[in-house]
């Protein structure tokens, strides 16, 4: 906005140097980009926020200036007389598009060029001089805020003015000479038969002033910012006016504009003026915003008196009531921006001078952040698995839904129910994924294609469960996939990924001090897990997740190669449900331990847990750890059984144990594994 130093004096009788009202209109939040020098007069270049479209004229700067000053405001006037006829006939069909719209003719005017003085305080202000009737109207724009529009009255059908939406017009050439595209819905003025004007923007070709006009229809409106924006931005046309429109002009102005405006186009031009038409829709209704003084001095820092909070509010033109320690404060029409108490403040605190408030360091209560068990948990979860080697990846959120025809889900499977994207990309993008399992194995697949062999991966993220509610079910999981490289290996006794994968697991519930978790071949782990090389992760009878190899189908639908294993826990927070709440501590032992050791040869049904549970089912107080240290398969062992070699380790708290309790204990652990499991000693 640029404001001209002599035409803001005419309102504010100051004498404050221009560079020093740049610095105090900056201090009071108005920015003065650059100080310019025109002759006789100097311009001044101020940044207006989007929040203050009063300031988008000479007015509404000047009465900043008068506020600060704290001078006289000099308000402009416009007394008409002798007005002839009856204004023109004015229909709104949108009302909620056009609040207010008003409207005089003036005939008998005399176009041509402007005044010098009007001419040069124009251009002064970046505005080039067209004719003195067009001049006018950007003066009183410049001038009060006020966009106006002078139409030819003799190129207008029925001399009537109508303000609807275009409909099925769907071209109009613009003051520019361009023809534009119009929608349906956007605001247009309209005579009796055509459009003639873009409501806000722009006025139309075909009506436009020249210097063979006699008479003009004067316009002067309010109409929604919303629909001019959405207007000027489709139709890629900017004008002074619609930037205005577009933040919002002073309804209670509108009138006072077009007064204004005839008076100084009478003056300049000459003609005689009709009564005007004024269709206000939507009048404005003051609202009442309430603060207390107390809460100004808090926020504010300082305790001005309870006087000079009101003249500052007075002096911006604010109507102020005090009861008590609350202040009731109604703001002008032009000050749509102020709606709730800080907007009060921030007034009182700018024009005050922030520069008159003391710097202080903020006074704050300061205590640690509480615990949060899930991030916790997360947290743990994230420095097991990377203690044991694996590397943390994040992939997107979405999902492609040929990835689930790939594992092999049945139709009935839950991650089928998909929450799928509006707008996606790309089909790759299409819904929010149900599994973290197949960005796992894409990551591996495009890892290996690289010529990297061994890959460990992991990934703590929500999917999203289709719940037939509005909003899905985020479900935070843990995926893992685990490619062992295939190559010789400088171990002596090989073994598949599997089992890595496992320990991996059970560091983790080691870690989270859980116990209970069994690793068992039924229920069925998943369709994509090999079904002689996976188990399901269980708590209880709880199926928390799951580990297998992949299954060689899916594998080869993924072109994944080698020894690539899988798991999965399906709900972090099931896990945390099973996190004990306080630690327990025991002291160191006193009393050394016995060691026995049990070689059993069982069905290869039984698993490693089956057998574990046997041992500790008995309920002696005095069993301390079970160990698996060996399996073996081959001759001399039968081909459908296997040999398990456990080390049992007793000991007793309180006293040093006998070799006569420890060999009757461990007698009666193997005729329970006998009777119970069908167990030989080796």
């Amino acid at each position: 906005m640029k404001a001209s130093y002599n035409w803001l004096k005419e309102f504010v009788d100051f004498n404050t140097p221009p560079d020093e009202l740049a610095h105090i209109l900056t201090m009071a939040g108005f920015e003065v980009e650059a100080v310019e020098k025109t002759g006789d007069d100097t311009v001044l270049d101020i940044a207006v926020t989007p929040n203050r479209p009063d300031c988008l004229s000479i007015r509404g700067i000047a009465r900043e200036i008068s506020a600060v000053l704290e001078l006289p405001f000099r308000d402009i006037s416009a007394e008409l007389k002798n007005m002839e006829g009856e204004g023109p006939v004015v229909e709104i069909e949108n009302p909620g598009l056009c609040h207010r719209y008003s409207s005089r003719t003036i005939k008998g005017v005399r176009p041509g060029p402007s005044p010098e003085w009007l001419s040069r305080r124009l251009e002064s202000c970046g505005i080039r001089s067209m004719s003195n009737i067009v001049d006018v109207t950007n003066y009183i724009l410049l001038e009060t805020g006020q966009p106006m529009h002078a139409f030819d009255l003799d190129k207008l059908a029925g001399k009537k003015i109508v303000v609807k939406q275009a409909g099925n017009v769907n071209k109009f050439m613009t003051l520019d000479g361009q023809e534009r595209a119009l929608s349906k819905d956007m605001l247009l003025v309209w005579d009796a038969e055509k459009p003639v004007a873009v409501a806000g923007v722009m006025g139309g070709r075909d009506t436009e002033v020249s210097e063979t006009t006699v008479n003009i229809l004067l316009e002067s409106a309010y109409f929604n910012p919303s629909s001019v924006r959405r207007t000027s931005r489709s139709l890629g046309l900017s004008s002074e006016s619609s930037y205005r429109f577009e933040r919002g002009v002073d309804k209670e102005a509108v009138v006072l504009a077009m007064d204004r405006a005839s008076d100084l186009i009478m003056k300049i031009a000459g003609g005689r003026v009709s009564h005007i038409t004024d269709r206000y829709t939507e009048p404005f209704r003051p609202v009442t915003i309430s603060v207390s003084f107390s809460r100004i001095n808090n926020v504010i820092g300082i305790e001005p008196e309870k006087n000079v909070v009101e003249n500052i509010l007075n002096n911006l033109g604010l109507k102020t009531d005090t009861a008590g320690d609350v202040l009731n404060i109604v703001p002008p029409s032009y000050r749509a921006d102020l709606e709730r108490d800080i907007d009060i403040i921030e007034e009182v605190a700018r024009i005050y001078g922030y520069g008159n408030i003391p710097a202080t360091m903020p006074v704050m209560q300061m205590s640690p952040a509480p615990q949060h068990r899930l991030q916790e948990l997360v947290r743990t979860l994230k420095r097991s698995m990377t203690g044991s080697g694996f590397s943390e990846v994040i992939n997107f959120s979405f999902l492609n839904p040929d990835m689930l025809d790939k594992l092999e889900l049945t139709e009935a499977d839950k991650r089928r129910k998909l929450v799928h994207v509006k707008n996606p990309l790309r089909k790759e993008d299409s819904a929010m994924r149900t599994t973290l399992v197949p960005a796992l194995l894409n990551n591996v697949n495009t890892n290996l294609k690289r010529g990297e062999k061994m890959l460990r991966f992991f990934e703590i993220s929500r999917v999203f469960m289709a719940t037939g509610q509005r909003l899905p079910q985020e479900v935070l999981q843990l995926g893992a996939a685990y490619h062992k490289e295939t190559t010789s290996s400088i171990w002596q006794s090989p073994h598949d990924g599997f089992y890595d994968m496992k320990g991996a697991f059970e560091n983790i519930f080691a870690d989270l001090k859980i116990s209970g978790i069994s690793f068992a071949g039924k229920p069925q782990a998943e369709p994509y897990l090999h079904p002689g090389k996976s188990c399901s992760v269980m708590i209880g009878n709880e199926k928390i997740g799951s580990i297998g190899a992949l299954h060689p189908a899916v594998a080869e639908a993924f072109d994944i190669k080698g020894d690539i294993t899988v798991a999965e826990l399906y709900d972090i927070s099931t896990v945390l449900k099973q996190i004990p709440v306080k630690s327990t501590y025991v002291s160191l032992p006193r009393f050394p331990c016995v060691e026995r050791d049990a070689a059993l040869v069982v069905d290869d049904s039984v698993t490693v847990d089956a057998v574990k549970r046997e041992i500790l089912g008995i309920g002696s107080d005095i069993i301390e750890a079970v160990t698996l240290f060996d399996i073996y398969k081959g001759k001399p062992i039968p081909l459908e059984k296997k040999s398990l070699a456990f080390s049992i380790r007793f000991r007793s708290p309180d006293r040093t144990l006998t070799d006569s309790e420890v060999d009757g204990l461990h007698s009666e652990i193997i005729s329970r594994l006998r009777d119970n499991l069908n167990a030989e000693l080796r």
